[in-house]
């Protein structure tokens, strides 16, 4: 009876964890093939993003790609633009994992782009257009800008770990 017990409780946890992935699973959107065009309340904070970046207001610009973010976690225009922004404050292993998301989905996204660069630093394309292409334009400059990334990370120098000074004597 103890077993048998056991066993229901097995197997109905079993079908709880089923039921559970099942629906996660089921929750997420497809992520093969191309994406329709951008919808506009994505597009709409990238693009504010891109013009308060281009004026200097970094803090603002950051919070509207985060904004975009919400709406579409994968998007690799945001994704890129936080990247170039952690890059630009020093963060780079913050702006690493932002590029390493938008890799990861970055050719499906076929709309078009402008582009503004930062000199020495990582490539800013963040405005997408209202019109797609045949393949992905932002594909190419995310990968160009993880492959920059991490070769300044290489390059980085790694700060010296604090130590105890020797006792006096």
């Amino acid at each position: 009876m103890r077993n048998a017990r056991n066993l229901m409780t097995i197997v109905a946890c079993l079908l709880a964890v089923a039921f559970l992935f099942t629906s996660v699973a089921l929750a997420q959107p497809a992520r093969t093939g191309p994406r329709a065009q951008m919808k506009e309340d994505v597009l709409t904070p990238i693009a504010k993003g891109y013009d308060l970046l281009r004026d200097g207001k970094y803090e603002a610009a950051e919070y509207q790609f985060a904004d975009a973010l919400k709406r579409d976690r994968f998007n690799p225009f945001a994704l890129n633009n936080l990247a170039v922004l952690q890059e630009r404050g020093g963060k780079l292993k913050d702006a690493l994992a932002y590029l390493t998301d938008a890799k990861a989905h970055a050719a499906e996204y076929l709309d078009q782009v402008d582009q503004t660069c930062f000199v020495g630093g990582l490539c800013n394309a963040t405005k997408p257009q209202r019109k797609l292409g045949t393949t992905s334009t932002i594909a190419p400059i995310v990968d160009e800008n993880y492959n920059k990334l991490k070769e300044k990370i290489a390059k980085t120098p790694i700060a010296p770990q604090p130590t105890t000074p020797p006792p006096m004597k």
